[in-house]
């Protein structure tokens, strides 16, 4: 389960959701902290425009990471990381209510983010440890 303390520190130096997602998943997804940030850095707020919630593509990063299609013949791959990315989204969708920033915190109120991280990150957690039990990766 997510430390929310720890989310709360991160975030309050200042980086984004989708770096804090990406940050804390690197455990199980193998991502490389500092890559993690860095390419999630233009990801907070919807996209800078309050589209897919920044915890949302931090974990959507995440999965790519630990499954990782790079090669355009690889069709297993490529079912299997929009499989994990479907999984990840509608269960992000139905928990959180909403998967764009926007339609999250209407009024503008960031105070529930730091809940949505956390449950990003477990969610993450949670999809790979299932996968990793079936055998797979």
């Amino acid at each position: 389960m997510a430390d929310i303390n720890k989310v709360h520190e991160l975030h309050g130096q200042g980086f984004n959701c989708a770096q804090v997602v990406a940050y804390f998943c690197c455990d199980i997804s193998g991502a490389d902290r500092k890559a993690a940030l860095s390419a999630m850095g233009g990801f907070g707020g919807g996209l800078r425009c309050g589209e897919v919630c920044g915890a949302v593509s931090g974990g959507v990063y995440s999965l790519g990471q630990y499954c990782p299609y790079t090669d355009s013949s690889d069709i297993a791959t490529k079912t299997k990381i929009a499989e994990l990315t479907v999984s990840f989204t509608s269960q992000a969708r139905a928990e959180l209510g909403a998967l764009a920033c926007r339609e999250l915190i209407p009024d503008g109120d960031h105070s529930p983010c730091e809940g949505f991280m956390a449950r990003c990150i477990d969610l993450v957690h949670e999809i790979i440890e299932r996968d990793k039990q079936n055998g797979n990766l």
